[in-house]
């Protein structure tokens, strides 16, 4: 580096003019040598073309004079001729040559050799021939021919000496210029220049300019010297301000801190990178003491008065003599560690580790010194000691609540109430949510709920009121998950005020979904149930008028004349009974309370007999497929009922599909085990028959399908339906304690599944019936219970038509009144349901024990709490069915009394 403090005069060859004045030179120098070279070589071509004139010239001028000399074979003429054309020195030969080729006479000089030789003969070649022939004008008389040959290295000499004087010219004007230059910048900038150096080197803190270089360049580099002159000097005086106030603040800063001289450790280091170690770790882990031995280079320069009481010590002094003593058991790994950090060339260092006080009280603290970029930075290291004791013992118990709180199964969840961002998740949540451990932290709690009849952040801020309060909340909550989906939680919140965060809210919840699930299912289930007794008694009271109306019109028909109107009229109105029957034959299917007759059934045999029907039902658009398998278990089932749910789920499959598309029955045997009945209300575990029905149609959506088993309820048009299709099929596999299931969606089709209970016994072989349709007078008497007046009188009149004595009894109590009376009766034929506390399997009890000869035949519009004898009753042929013809109730009585069965 140039001395900075030498103040002798600079030699003008170090002078900036100087240099100015060289570059000046050689730059004139180099396109001076360009510039002549540039017009040697224009020069040069100007000489080969005038070479060629010159000497093509010469021989026009002696033309004659030789054609004279060759013609009278004149000798003394023609060596006039050749010595006139040696007068031109760069010819070296001359001959003329007569007509018959003899020479009459010829010149030779010798040729010129010179150092340049090579390139004259390179540029204009070794020699030049000319020669032309010796003609007469007039005739063309062919004399004789003149020759001359030219030595180029003349004519090369010329040249080189005209160029010679071209390029010294151009030399010495460029060295002229070059000191005038130099005269002119040194007069105009060095000097100046210098001058402001001496200023600057003297200490000036201020640099004059004077009146010649007031607007030029000199006066801007002065005035911004004395700008930044003056901004030194004030930060200098800032510097100072902050030093003072940095002593006082290591001196009375709570921190321990400590300034460090690690000059022998960067000295040391560098040693070893010389001589050829590249891995430092590895080098410490073979040289045990080598860290030991570095460490003791430490020099400990000062420390502040935090450092003496962290240590307990009572002078710097102290600390420095017994230093050793506040070693702890990673002291020396931690400063391995330091010396890789400086080794790796990092920027700083940081370490927890454990020191001893002198009087051998452990320190838990972390350490912290930057490391320098450069060795002279290391002769002083600021070092900082924070001591993390207390930290680390309340961090041990918080760890120890922690993992308390990781593991319990509830999910916890803390967020400040000012803006709601979450600040703890415990792992339950995060898993609870879909998260990745922490994911949720720094996010906003609203994230978390789903949208309600209230929005996420209202339902933050009605919480948020409450804490703030100081009341808890508690409640139910629906979340979202991060892949979108929902589920419901039970939520208890608790405010905590805390130091940093301000006051916090802490909330633990529960996923209840299976909870929501099994209350959502009880609570339709308990809609239903309402529904269908509500339905059930509406059916109920409607077959009793049925029963009126069909039984006094079959009896009008009796009465009425037999013309073809007056019978068309009659059947209209058993058409219509007929099918109002079947209407309150679903209400009660539905309702569960229509009279079933279970059998084993094969499935597939029940399906295969409606095969042609079902065909029909659906159309040429629409393809069946069935699928049985052969190992198919029975199903206990009534099969008529299960044969019209079938065709019901077909119908709606139908209508499901105007354009057309594909219906697929398949069954199958299936197990629901304790895991899907706990998911499920009114499902007990066990073996079904599955049967499904599936469709390729439009599909339902969710809210649909929440309400498709309710009576009336339907998509189709008004007139097109009657809503009661799926209800009858719900209510059929309900009574028959199955279980059934829907899935669809919209675009896609829909799914029924019909789980059927499976029978233990075989399948039973059916008996076929004739049908009796006339009857001959009855015999016996007959107790007639029902307490609809209508129905109880056309019961009356249908049998004492036929021929019975009949006995009525609107309830339970007049019945057994009649039968305690003595009256002696053939048959009791009673309705199910009474009023008055006795229904009809009672009735019939008491009727045995007085008259135990006496036979029963029940009748029923719905069989409310006697799903057992009803099974029993229409296993033995014992009950008919609201409304009933006549017929069918001649045909039952005379069967009883006959002791037969169907």
């Amino acid at each position: 580096m140039p001395d900075l403090d030498s103040t002798s005069p600079k030699k003008f060859t170090n002078s900036l003019s100087f240099r100015q004045a060289r570059v000046a030179v050689l730059v004139g120098f180099v396109l001076g040598i360009g510039f002549s070279a540039i017009q040697i070589l224009s020069d040069l071509r100007r000489e080969i073309q005038q070479i060629d004139t010159t000497f093509e010239q010469s021989l026009k001028i002696l033309e004659e004079s030789a054609f004279q000399a060759a013609f009278g074979l004149d000798k003394v003429l023609a060596q006039t001729v050749v010595n006139g054309v040696f007068h031109q020195l760069a010819i070296s030969e001359a001959t003329i040559i007569d007509s018959y080729g003899d020479t009459m006479y010829s010149r030779t000089r010798p040729q010129l050799k010179t150092s340049l030789s090579w390139l004259a003969e390179g540029i204009f070649g070794e020699v030049k021939s000319y020669s032309t022939p010796l003609l007469e004008k007039e005739t063309g008389f062919y004399a004789g021919e003149l020759i001359i040959r030219v030595d180029t290295n003349v004519i090369a000499r010329d040249f080189f000496k005209r160029s010679g004087l071209v390029l010294g010219f151009g030399v010495l004007r460029n060295l002229l210029l070059a000191t005038v230059l130099a005269l002119i910048y040194h007069k105009m900038l060095t000097k100046p220049l210098r001058e402001i150096a001496d200023h600057i080197h003297r200490g000036a803190t201020e640099l004059p300019v004077s009146k010649a270089h007031e607007n030029d360049e000199l006066s801007e580099i002065a005035l911004e010297y004395n700008k930044l002159s003056h901004a030194r000097a004030q930060a200098v005086t800032r510097l100072k301000e902050e030093e003072r106030r940095y002593r006082r603040l290591i001196a009375n800063s709570q921190v321990s801190l400590s300034n460090a001289n690690y000059s022998e450790v960067i000295k040391s280091l560098n040693h070893l990178r010389n001589e050829g170690v590249d891995d430092l770790r590895h080098y410490l882990d073979v040289n045990k003491d080598a860290a030991w031995q570095l460490f003791t280079t430490i020099e400990v320069l000062s420390a502040n008065d935090a450092t003496l009481k962290l240590f307990g010590a009572a002078s710097e002094n102290e600390l420095m003599q017994q230093s050793k003593k506040t070693f702890g058991p990673e002291t020396i790994d931690m400063f391995e560690e330091q010396l890789c950090a400086i080794w790796e060339k990092q920027r700083m260092f940081r370490a927890e580790t454990v020191f001893y006080t002198l009087t051998g009280e452990e320190i838990i603290g972390v350490i912290s010194l930057p490391l320098p970029a450069t060795d002279a930075g290391f002769s002083s290291i600021p070092v900082s000691i924070l001591d993390i004791t207390e930290f680390k013992n309340a961090e041990t118990e918080l760890t120890f609540r922690g993992e308390i709180i990781e593991v319990v199964g509830e999910g916890v969840l803390v967020s400040r109430v000012s803006d709601g961002v979450i600040i703890y998740t415990n792992a339950s949540l995060d898993s609870t949510f879909g998260y990745d451990r922490g994911e949720l932290a720094g996010r906003v709690v609203s994230l978390l709920n789903a949208k309600m009849d209230t929005t996420p952040e209202e339902v933050s801020s009605t919480i948020a009121d409450k804490i703030l309060k100081g009341d808890r909340w508690g409640g139910d909550v629906l979340n979202v998950r991060k892949d979108g989906s929902l589920f419901w939680s039970e939520v208890s919140v608790t405010g905590f005020e805390h130091s940093m965060h301000g006051t916090l809210a802490i909330a633990v919840q529960s996923d209840i979904s299976d909870r929501k699930f099994l209350e959502e299912q009880l609570r339709q289930s308990q809609r239903m149930e309402a529904v269908g007794q509500l339905t059930g008694g509406v059916a109920h009271d409607f077959n009793n008028l049925l029963a009126v109306m069909l039984g006094n019109t079959e009896l009008l028909e009796d009465l009425a004349d037999k013309t073809p109107e007056t019978k068309k009229f009659i059947t209209t109105i058993k058409s219509a009974v007929d099918r109002a029957s079947s209407l309150t034959g679903r209400l009660l299917a539905f309702s569960r309370q229509s009279t079933l007759a279970p059998v084993p059934a094969n499935v597939c045999d029940l399906i295969g007999g409606i095969d042609d029907m079902l065909h029909r039902t659906l159309g040429a658009t629409i393809e069946l497929a069935v699928a049985c398998p052969d190992d198919l278990w029975p199903a206990l089932i009534d099969t008529h009922e299960f044969e019209n749910a079938l065709i019901n789920l077909v119908l709606n499959a139908r209508d499901a599909m105007p354009r057309g598309g594909r219906l697929t029955i398949e069954t199958q045997n299936a197990t629901l085990d304790e895991s899907y009945a706990a998911q499920s209300t009114e499902v007990t575990p066990g073996d079904y028959v599955q049967v499904t029905v599936s469709d390729t149609g439009e599909g339902m959506s969710e809210d649909v399908q929440l309400k498709v088993f309710e009576p009336f309820f339907t998509t189709k048009d008004v007139g097109k339906g009657s809503g009661l299709g799926l209800s009858m099929v719900f209510g059929f596999v309900k009574q028959s304690n199955g279980h059934v299931t829907i899935y669809s969606e919209e675009g896609h089709g829909t799914s029924v599944r019909l789980y059927l209970p499976r029978s233990k016994e075989a399948v039973a072989e059916v008996e076929t019936v004739q049908n009796v349709q006339e009857y001959a007078r009855g015999v016996g008497h007959i107790l007639v219970v029902e307490d609809d007046a209508a129905v109880r009188s056309i019961s009356g009149s249908i049998l004492r038509a036929q021929g019975y004595n009949v006995q009525e009894a609107e309830n339970g109590h007049e019945a057994v009144q009649h039968l305690r009376d003595g009256l002696s009766f053939d048959l009791l034929f009673t309705d199910m349901v009474l009023p008055g506390g006795l229904n009809g399997v009672e009735i019939a009890a008491l009727a045995q024990k007085h008259h135990p000869d006496i036979k029963v035949l029940y009748t029923t519009g719905f069989a409310e709490n006697s799903s057992v004898e009803v099974r029993n009753l229409v296993s033995s042929g014992l009950l008919i069915n609201k409304p009933f013809q006549r017929t069918t109730l001649l045909e039952k009585v005379h069967q009883v009394l006959e002791n037969k069965r169907t």
